[in-house]
């Protein structure tokens, strides 16, 4: 027998990644904010009705971190409330659900990984309404996934990856901070991994993912500009030059360290994804190619 999944926010990053990674046994029912809006309880009850499916992943979200700034209602609705909706929906129905949040839970101020169970700080709008949505859904339903990740990138939708192909494409000169680090993740490794966590029953609490390594966004830009080079498809006098983050302002401040320790959670979970460049120079190729 197929197992379903009803996976909201089909439209994002990730979720577009798991319908193009799910397994032959999974039938994979797509909804984004125009059949469902997670924000409303009635069409979320309404959506897992229908779909009778045996898990609920939820990749919906508000993810423009520095309009959260100026949109903390909107944000709170969609990150905070709206998770916690689903589970409760969700295990009202006998459905397991996972849910993907982040690490702008963090404060930033770690100089070591942060484990699963470390003290939380969010230093910005965004990381507070994630940490509630986080809170909500475990309290909703306990044996819920919550899995953590950090700087998603891919060959859609809006990503920093995908802006730095452009611009560096076009001759465009970037000026980027390399005093923030973390790890960059491939859309379609995170996608594997929540696969990986529907094929085990068990998983239930916090968990984070990310691809392996760490990196700076000049790291990371520094990436795009070397495989745009090895392609011939570098603008003409592109260059990246690193800066601080306090010459880079933006609304939203940005955790300066925001690691997340996956050592435990890619043992449970049972998938070791890949270097974090070997991701980004996979989503440079395929914007590229687009």
């Amino acid at each position: 027998m197929s197992l379903r999944a009803l996976v909201f926010g089909s439209l994002g990053q990730v979720g577009r990644a798991l319908q193009e990674t799910a397994p032959s046994t999974v039938v994979v029912i797509a909804e984004d904010v125009d059949q469902t809006d997670i924000r409303d309880r009635a069409a979320v009850a309404r959506s897992i009705g229908d779909a009778k499916p045996h898990v609920v992943i939820n990749c919906a979200a508000f993810t423009n971190v520095d309009g959260a700034e100026s949109h903390p209602d909107d944000a709170m609705a969609a990150n905070g409330v709206a998770p916690g909706v689903i589970a409760e929906v969700a295990k009202s129905a006998g459905v397991r659900c996972i849910h993907v949040s982040t690490d702008y839970v963090f404060d930033g101020c770690a100089h070591t990984p942060y484990k699963p169970d470390a003290a939380v700080g969010p230093i910005n709008v965004y990381g507070a309404t994630k940490l509630e949505g986080e809170r909500r859904v475990l309290s909703a339903s306990p044996d819920s996934v919550v899995v953590r990740t950090a700087w998603v990138h891919s060959g859609g939708g809006a990503n920093f990856v995908r802006t730095a192909v452009r611009l560096l494409s076009a001759g465009t000169s970037m000026r980027v901070v390399d005093d923030q680090i973390g790890t960059p993740t491939r859309a379609a490794h995170l996608a594997r991994a929540l696969w990986h966590i529907v094929d085990r029953p068990d998983l239930r609490g916090l968990l984070h993912f990310t691809d392996a390594g760490v990196a700076s966004w000049f790291d990371v830009a520094m990436t795009v500009h070397e495989t745009l080079g090895a392609a011939g498809r570098l603008g003409a006098g592109a260059k990246v030059t690193p800066i601080r983050s306090d010459q880079f302002q933006t609304a939203a401040r940005r955790p300066q360290f925001s690691v997340l320790d996956k050592s435990e959670s890619w043992n449970a979970i049972g998938y070791l994804p890949p270097h974090w460049r070997t991701g980004v120079i996979d989503s440079t190729h395929e914007l590229m190619n687009a």
